[in-house]
């Protein structure tokens, strides 16, 4: 991995940690919920401007992704 993708991935696993607490859901749900919905795929394509703002506003954009996609974990 190059250190952007270690990046990417790094902001990956921390949303889905600051996920699991916020919405009180196992690691495991959060995970299947984030594949099902391509949360990783949208973290990774928009890392650009995520990564600009904090991940507390990263993880309400993932929030509103999700409602856009008729889920709403929280």
């Amino acid at each position: 991995m190059n250190p952007r993708q270690i990046d990417i991935a790094d902001m990956q696993c921390w949303l889905l940690r600051m996920a699991e607490k916020k919405w009180h859901m196992p690691a495991p749900q959060v995970a299947a919920l984030f594949q099902q919905h391509d949360v990783f795929g949208y973290l990774a394509g928009f890392y650009d401007i995520l990564h600009l703002s904090s991940y507390d506003l990263a993880l309400a954009d993932v929030e509103s992704y999700l409602r856009s996609k008729g889920t709403s974990p929280c």
